[in-house]
């Protein structure tokens, strides 16, 4: 009986120290939040709940998002007219004044519709604070990712005149050697990685978003730092689409002002709730610095 007593004491004891670990992460004053989410990509009207009930749980996200970041894969069809018309009237609930988004593959079997209801160039910047992401749509449908060599360069100097700030980069599909799960197959990652990896070597990018490996976040290896790279962070934001096996699920990431720590959480929107599990604290080369500062978009 004793025996039992001391291991239900020792398991109550690492609850408590657990949910004291827990707290410690927990945001407080000057934090400001970005929700970071992609492949929406309804296949047909039924499919529409998925992200109603994104939406309707970000309302409730405090600190409420700043801004929201769309990784690609707005549609699934070439005929996408009326779902754009849906996305563009349904986030509006979601009382976000700013939204990025870049084009994945699934864009591109309509990018005429796609630059009408969504309007963005396929390469651009966003500075926020002393942060600056670095947005790069695929220019074409096909996989694997094609990003041409004047994007690239773009990138690249982007990268090189920007190292006295924070930076992270925005593709549909991630870098081959990024180690992601899915980066095994060649339809999944950005074509010639290396061009981009050879820079990583030399220069920091804190953190590169990706989407567009449809993989639920229990498998594992959907976030993963490289030391060759400058300890850039690589993370895979799927998805809000209900795939097998997968929930509604996005990130949401914490920028504290003064702290050069970012805390990263997955968000299960049906389960209203974050999954600590997979909280993810990642270290910027620069304390974020934002007086109420708001994003500005350079193109």
């Amino acid at each position: 009986m004793k025996r039992y007593c001391i291991v239900i004491i020792t398991a109550i004891a690492l609850v408590l120290t657990t949910i004291a670990c827990y707290k410690q992460h927990i945001p407080s004053d000057g934090v400001y939040t970005v929700w970071v989410h992609s492949d929406i990509q309804p296949a047909k009207k039924s499919e529409r709940w998925h992200y109603t009930r994104a939406i309707d749980d970000i309302i409730n996200i405090k600190p409420h998002p700043i801004f929201a970041i769309i990784a690609g894969d707005i549609v699934q069809h070439k005929e996408a007219e009326e779902d754009y018309q849906w996305f563009i009237e349904l986030r509006k609930k979601a009382n976000i004044s700013y939204w990025y988004e870049i084009a994945g593959n699934h864009e591109w079997k309509n990018m005429p519709a796609y630059n009408t209801y969504i309007g963005k160039p396929l390469r651009y910047t966003v500075l926020f604070g002393n942060i600056i992401f670095i947005f790069m749509s695929n220019e074409r449908g096909r996989p694997p990712t094609y990003i041409s060599d004047e994007t690239f360069l773009w990138w690249k100097n982007i990268v090189v005149t920007n190292q006295d700030k924070n930076i992270i980069t925005v593709t549909h599909a991630p870098l081959k050697n990024s180690n992601l799960i899915g980066t095994v197959s060649k339809k999944h990652i950005i074509i010639n990685s290396e061009r981009f990896e050879k820079v990583l070597q030399q220069y920091h990018v804190d953190i590169w978003i990706s989407a567009h490996i449809h993989l639920p976040a229990w498998i594992g290896q959907n976030s993963k730092i490289i030391p060759e790279f400058n300890n850039t962070l690589f993370i895979n934001v799927y998805g809000i689409r209900k795939d097998p096996a997968t929930n509604v699920e996005s990130r949401i990431f914490f920028f504290t002002h003064g702290s050069k720590k970012v805390l990263i959480r997955l968000r299960d929107h049906e389960a209203e709730t974050y999954k600590s599990t997979y909280d993810i604290n990642h270290k910027l080369h620069y304390p974020f610095t934002c007086n109420n500062c708001l994003p500005e978009m350079i193109q």
